[in-house]
């Protein structure tokens, strides 16, 4: 992983992917774009309140440092599910300069190139994934609610189903998101785990500072989600959005009063 700068522009990339040569990738920061207060700068949410027109800028000011293929964006619209959309060439623009016309999507799959798809988080975890035989892509939102109802797994399922993806051909990578660290639950949180995931002994921790709270790894239970489903090269930041609110935005941290990160990817034509 490394976070690079492009001008004013920060972004955090993964080895793993740009080794493939395959994509073109990134997962942004606050830095580098218009937006003003406390969207500022690089906001990549178009339904957050902010003026449109300078989140269409921060698109286009992501898109030439990036390579994107800026008129064919297509974003998710999440609403903490586990559903699945496959994009196809005719749903270029949707989301940034055309309606969608779908609703409730924390996952995007495509196999068409030079199409990025983007979604969102400050605070949930992004999933890439790319499959290197087939020539297909993956990007899931997958916040507390998505991890612990398997959407890691569910848009690997799809995946397979849609491509023939095989696990051990994946490439993947879990971007910035709100670690261990800081990712405090009570007991409704840890029931929705125990009850959908085996592991869960294993990544849910008391808290060490609260009583009666716990703590969860929302990295490594998506990383093993994958794992045990065969995929070997998995990429992880380690790197916490609440507790570097100058770099990232968090829900957790600023509530309403922020912006958003993107996490996107477009396979090379």
């Amino acid at each position: 992983m490394k976070i690079e700068k492009i001008g004013e522009v920060e972004v955090v990339v993964f080895d793993n992917l740009s080794q493939t040569d395959m994509v073109k990738h990134c997962f942004t920061t606050r830095y580098g774009g218009v937006s003003q207060g406390y969207y500022g700068s690089m906001n990549m949410g178009l339904t957050r309140g902010e003026d449109r027109n300078l989140v269409l800028k921060n698109y286009e000011i992501l898109g030439d440092v990036m390579g994107f293929s800026k008129k064919n964006y297509v974003t998710s619209q999440q609403t903490h599910t586990t559903n699945v959309r496959r994009i196809y060439e005719e749903d270029k623009g949707k989301g940034v300069l055309r309606d969608r016309g779908y609703t409730d999507v924390d996952g995007l799959i495509t196999n068409v190139p030079n199409i990025p798809l983007v979604i969102f988080g400050a605070d949930c975890v992004p999933v890439f994934l790319l499959d290197t035989k087939n020539k297909a892509i993956g990007m899931a939102h997958c916040g507390w609610k998505g991890t612990g109802e398997r959407m890691a797994e569910r848009i690997l399922q799809e995946m397979m189903g849609a491509f023939g993806t095989e696990p051990k051909d994946v490439v993947a990578a879990i971007g910035p998101s709100i670690g261990m660290c800081c990712f405090q639950v009570d007991d409704p949180v840890v029931e929705l785990f125990q009850g959908n995931i085996e592991f869960a002994d294993d990544i849910i921790f008391d808290d060490p500072k609260e009583k009666g709270k716990y703590r969860i790894d929302l990295w490594e239970t998506n990383r093993r989600l994958l794992a045990n489903m065969g995929v070997e090269n998995i990429e992880i930041a380690g790197l916490c959005t609440m507790c570097d609110i100058e770099r990232f935005y968090s829900h957790r941290k600023m509530r309403e009063e922020r912006g958003v990160m993107a996490g996107v990817m477009e396979l090379k034509g």
